[in-house]
């Protein structure tokens, strides 16, 4: 069961974390929210989910939600997730460390690219 709910989202707040250190792009998460809408009971699917498939601006992700998912990341698991994006060659846009670093969190962390594999099997990694 998908953690996308308010009393318990770490999973969302995963997805919104990915998309926040540029690990993923907009495209990629809206086709994450596709993902879940699949794969949840249609009555089990909370409302702001359906408006995530049309929103367009990371500004108006939190008004859409109503809510802060919980982050249960350490800050090195964060670092990871961006490692991620540096892992995929994205060029990250005013990064909060260094490309080495985010790196060697990954490696630290590869649980974070495993979870990242599981939610996002459709973005191709290149291996740790």
């Amino acid at each position: 069961m998908w953690k996308i709910y308010k009393e318990n989202s770490t999973d969302l707040n995963f997805a919104i974390g990915s998309i926040y250190c540029q690990a993923i792009n907009l495209t990629e998460f809206k086709m994450w929210v596709e993902k879940i809408i699949r794969e949840v009971d249609l009555h089990e699917i909370p409302n702001y989910f359906f408006d995530l498939i049309d929103f367009q601006s990371l500004y108006d992700l939190i008004d859409i939600i109503g809510f802060v998912p919980e982050n249960n990341l350490s800050k090195n698991q964060d670092n990871a997730l961006t490692g991620i994006a540096f892992l995929r060659g994205i060029d990250v846009y005013d990064p909060p460390i260094s490309k080495e670093k985010a790196l060697k969190a990954l490696e630290k962390h590869p649980e974070i690219y495993q979870k990242f594999q599981h939610f996002f099997p459709f973005v191709e990694l290149p291996p740790l």
